[in-house]
């Protein structure tokens, strides 16, 4: 089953689908995709092989990943353009990963340079396939928790999608779910005490997870990378926009913003409010469908910012037709 499931994976990507493919391709890529729905229903989900940014990973058939990178070739790849361009001012550059999944951003990271990497993730089905392909990596390092704004538990679920999982506060569930601070976790895992980057995806927590850890980003100041969504705010009934002011009050002075589609947007001080709230509003109401993804720099990583702008701005230029 395995062998037909990665068949019918690799005959999913090479399948065109675009407005400009024929008819017949479309109805071909349509019918593979009923068949891929058809499968994960029936056969537990089978593990496939996956070669990301040309690094071998497994995931679970029902993983969105790679049906958006055929979609959106530069999706994520964001991340692994700045986190090089911070290694070159920070030569032992540590980061860490929270919402790990099953380790492609790991794979992102390292198609642009090699260093430590803690990566941080919930989900139990997710941590087994992160820990499989941590197997053939070095200098990564595994926690199995989900990261919260406190450390304690409470009644609620996991509602998992094509690839991504979220927390679901549910007073009726029997099932107890785990959260913990970040600094919590550093105390275990002390090689990344001073970490300069952190990236963070966690379905709308984001926000919540770091303004509960000012005070070891304000002595860190490390470069954030995290999922900006207005809609799992209020899910979460948390006003994620007061971020913005909480970075700046402990140094954070300017971040770069980039479409979910990985596509860089505009540049931002964090003392412009009123273009911080027209991004707020863009993103709003589009319940999880659009929403942004943003990179936050101290002010003693200005020199970075501005690399890391030029950066972006060279290279969709020269990916781009026309």
């Amino acid at each position: 089953m395995t062998n037909f499931a990665q068949t019918l994976f690799n005959s999913i990507l090479s399948t065109p689908n675009s407005k400009e493919a024929s008819f017949l391709c479309r109805l071909y890529f349509k019918s593979l995709q009923l068949l891929r729905i058809v499968l994960i229903r029936f056969s537990g989900d089978p593990i496939i092989s996956y070669n990301l940014d040309g690094l071998e990973i497994s995931i679970p058939l029902s993983h969105n990943l790679p049906l958006i990178r055929k979609t959106y070739p530069y999706y994520s790849t964001n991340v692994g353009r700045i986190s090089c361009a911070l290694r070159a001012k920070y030569p032992d550059l540590t980061l860490i990963d929270i919402g790990a999944n099953v380790g492609d951003t790991v794979a992102i990271l390292r198609h642009q340079a090699h260093y430590p990497i803690l990566c941080i993730d919930g989900d139990k089905h997710f941590f087994s396939i992160l820990n499989k392909n941590a197997e053939n990596w070095i200098d990564v390092e595994l926690v199995n928790s989900f990261v919260g704004d406190t450390t304690s538990r409470f009644s609620g679920k996991i509602e998992t999608l094509g690839g991504t999982g979220h927390l679901m506060e549910d007073q009726h569930s029997s099932q107890q779910i785990e959260i913990r601070r970040l600094s919590d976790i550093l105390y275990e895992h002390h090689r990344f005490a001073n970490a300069k980057m952190i990236k963070i995806d966690t379905d709308g927590f984001d926000c919540r997870i770091l303004k509960s850890e000012l005070v070891l980003l304000s002595a860190l100041k490390p470069v954030l990378f995290f999922e900006y969504d207005p809609y799992f705010f209020g899910k979460i009934k948390d006003d994620g926009f007061q971020i913005f002011q909480a970075l700046k009050d402990i140094g954070y002075k300017a971040a770069l913003v980039f479409e979910n589609t990985g596509e860089y947007l505009i540049s931002v001080e964090l003392d412009n409010n009123l273009l911080l709230e027209d991004i707020h509003q863009f993103y709003s109401g589009w319940k999880a469908a659009r929403y942004c993804d943003i990179c936050v720099f101290h002010e003693e990583d200005s020199d970075i910012f501005a690399q890391a702008r030029l950066n972006e701005i060279k290279f969709f230029k020269s990916v781009r037709v026309g």
